[in-house]
């Protein structure tokens, strides 16, 4: 095996093996965060959804209390459901990005079903939570962003193929 071989091979088992562990984390994260009681979730959410709020608005402070109240209730629920978007669009992206490293086909369906049942077992697993209930609302939501990361996953190897075949055009050239 030539030198060249041997480094293209290492690079591609250092590189399913960061891909691996991205999932993985996320993976545990998602199930961290589905592990915590209602209590603790919409502590963390509110308290992120307090700092937005006053980030966007300085004054929010000096707002009437029930003001305050209603306008970070919504922001929480916007903050919840943005992070689940996230936390799948992330999830999303190293699937697809495994799958293709093991030519496994069809690439965007297949990755877009092991996401999609992820978050399905995600509100399973919620169902076992203490105060959390399973919302199939929440299944679409994290579904679509598992789309989301399998399209900038896809993005990215589009452009990488791209950015190679003019590197090689160049060379012949």
């Amino acid at each position: 095996m030539s030198i060249e071989k041997h480094w293209s091979a290492r690079a591609g088992r250092i590189y399913k093996t960061l891909l691996f562990l991205g999932l993985i984390l996320v993976a545990a994260a998602i199930f961290g965060f589905s592990s915590q009681n209602r209590d603790d979730s919409i502590s963390i959410s509110t308290r992120l959804a307090r700092v937005v709020i006053e980030v966007v608005d300085p004054e929010f402070r000096y707002r009437p209390a029930q003001e305050q109240e209603n306008v970070i209730r919504f922001a929480d629920k916007l903050v919840r459901k943005f992070a689940h978007f996230l936390e799948y669009a992330a999830l999303g992206f190293f699937i697809r990005l495994l799958v293709g490293c093991f030519r496994l086909r069809p690439p965007t369906r297949l990755s877009w079903l092991l996401g999609t049942l992820y978050a399905c077992t995600d509100e399973i697993h919620q169902l076992f939570t203490p105060q959390r209930t399973a919302q199939w609302q929440d299944v679409l939501l994290d579904s679509a962003g598992v789309l989301a990361g399998i399209t900038v996953a896809y993005a990215l190897l589009v452009m990488g193929s791209r950015w190679r075949e003019k590197k090689a055009k160049e060379k012949t050239d």
